[in-house]
Order: C-alpha cells, then structure tokens, then sequence
C-alpha cells in the first residue's frame, strides 16, 4: 500500500484500498461511519443484556410470588406446617434450580425462619438484576453517546468535503 497525491480533491488517497479515489474528509467520514456502526452494534448487545437481566429478575419474582403465596398457609412451627413447608419446597425445587437458586438448604429445617431466609435470598437474587440493569443503562449510554458523536463527525466530513467540492466547482 503506498500513499501518495491522486488530484488535489483526493490528497493522500491511500492506493489499493476502499479508499482509494477518496478525499481526506471522506475517508475519515467513512471511517467515523464504522467506528459508530461498531458502538451501536455495542449498544444492541447491552440491551439485550439487559432484556435478559429483567426477563430473570421477573421469572424470579413471580417464582417468588408463588412459592409464598404457597407457604402462606403454614404460619406455625408445628410439626405438621414444617412438613408442608418441605412440601412445597420439594415440590418447586426443579423450577428453583432451573432459576439459578441454591436450593442445598432447602431439605434441612422448615422453620418459618429458615422459610424467610430463602424468601429474602430470591428477592435479593431479583433485586441484584435490577442493579445490574442500573448500571448496563450507564454503559449503554456511553454507548450510545459515542455513536452520536461518531456519526455527527462523519456528517461533519461529509460537509466540509462538500464545501471544498463546491469551491473547487467554482474555481
């Protein structure tokens, strides 16, 4: 690749590139142009990572939702309401661990307290998606700021090598 004068439009045109033939303003337009196709290809990443982080944060809470409105009934420490306890909890195990949650503890004691601890544990796990998506939604920002800036500049280029064409039209 050598870098030499085509005509005084195209100065410094790079031969045997895509490039070539090109003005200086419109190659760095076209290079602008890829560096924000790339930031916004960056930005529909993170939003689907974040889509993804709400669908668990909702598949959790409605886990949630359900598995006390279950336990609801058993309010005491009774023999009979820990064994219901283990019922339900034995019975909404696959659904848990197909949501990530550590279900270890939940064959050992079914007091109520132990009962509220995984309660408090999926309603962290949900909360914990919503602060991720908190902080994606920064860096989706940046994202996006940086495509904006990137395709301004390019706009930029294009005019200026638009104004010179002119002028030169002119001349």
């Amino acid at each position: 690749m050598s870098v030499g004068a085509i005509s005084t439009s195209n100065v410094n045109a790079i031969k045997g590139t895509e490039f070539e033939g090109m003005s200086i303003q419109m190659m760095a337009a076209m290079v602008m142009l890829e560096v924000g196709a790339t930031k916004k290809k960056e930005a529909e990443n993170k939003i689907a990572e974040m889509k993804g982080q709400n669908d668990r944060a909702k598949a959790l809470n409605s886990f949630l939702d359900k598995l006390n409105g279950e336990l609801g009934k058993y309010t005491k420490d009774e023999d009979k309401d820990k064994a219901g306890r283990l019922a339900v909890l034995t019975l909404h195990m696959q659904e848990a661990k197909n949501l990530g949650i550590d279900v270890s503890n939940w064959t050992s004691s079914t007091s109520s307290d132990q009962v509220r601890a995984i309660s408090s544990t999926i309603q962290h796990m949900a909360e914990n998606c919503n602060s991720d998506n908190q902080t994606q939604m920064v860096k989706l920002q940046d994202f996006m700021g940086q495509y904006n800036s990137f395709v301004s500049g390019a706009s930029d280029q294009i005019k200026n090598a638009n104004q010179i064409l002119q002028g030169l039209a002119k001349n």
